[in-house]
C-alpha cells in the first residue's frame, strides 16, 4: 500500500504575536508579522511544542494566554501520512526526554536575519525548530534552509507534500 492510501494525520503550525521587546523586534523585522511559531500533533490543538528563551517548551495556548501575547493568530493545518507523523512524534519525544540539553538560539535568530545558514548543536529558535521537524519527517519541501525561517515565512515558505495547507485566522 503506498503513501497515498495510508491514514492521514493532522499537524498544525501556530503563529502568534508577542508584545515583549524581542517579539516586537521580530514582528517589525518580518513586516509586522508573527513573532512565534509552534507545532501541534495532538489533533485537538491543545498542546504545542516550540522553543522560547526558556529552551524547549510545551505550550497550551487555549488554556494559558501569556500577558504579552497579542490577539490574532494563524493556524496552518496540513495532512501528513502516518509514516511522516510517526517521525514527527518520535522527534518531539526525543526533545521531551532530553529537554535539559536544548537551549534557545538568539545568535541563530541574528544569523537568520542576516540570511546566514547555520546549525548549532542542541540550539534552536522557534521557527527553525518547526521547519526542521517537518522537513526531517518529509512532510514539507522547504524553499531554503531550516535556519533561515522566521515565523511569518512559514506561511508561504513551505510546500506541503501531501495536502493543501489550510490556513485559519484567530482560532487560538
Amino acid at each position: 500500500m503506498g503513501e497515498e492510501n495510508s491514514t492521514m494525520k493532522t499537524v498544525t503550525i501556530l503563529l502568534t504575536k508577542y508584545s515583549d521587546l524581542f517579539g516586537s523586534f521580530i514582528s517589525v523585522i518580518s513586516g509586522n508579522g508573527y513573532s512565534h511559531a509552534s507545532i501541534s500533533i495532538d489533533g485537538e490543538e491543545e498542546i504545542f511544542y516550540s522553543f522560547s528563551y526558556k529552551g524547549f517548551v510545551i505550550e497550551k495556548p487555549k488554556k494559558r494566554v501569556p500577558k504579552t501575547r497579542k490577539p490574532g493568530s494563524i493556524c496552518i493545518r496540513m495532512q501528513v501520512p502516518e509514516s511522516a507523523y510517526t517521525i514527527i512524534q518520535e522527534e518531539i519525544n526525543q526533545f521531551l526526554m532530553n529537554r535539559e540539553r536544548y537551549a534557545y538560539s538568539r545568535l541563530g535568530v541574528v544569523l537568520c536575519l542576516l540570511h546566514i545558514p547555520h546549525k548549532f548543536k542542541n540550539q534552536y529558535f522557534c521557527s527553525q525548530f518547526v521547519a526542521e521537524i517537518l522537513s526531517h519527517a518529509g512532510a514539507v519541501e522547504l524553499k531554503k534552509k531550516e535556519s533561515l525561517y522566521l515565523p511569518n515565512q512559514l506561511i508561504d515558505g513551505i510546500e506541503c507534500l501531501f495536502s493543501q495547507k489550510q490556513i485559519a485566522y484567530n482560532e487560538i
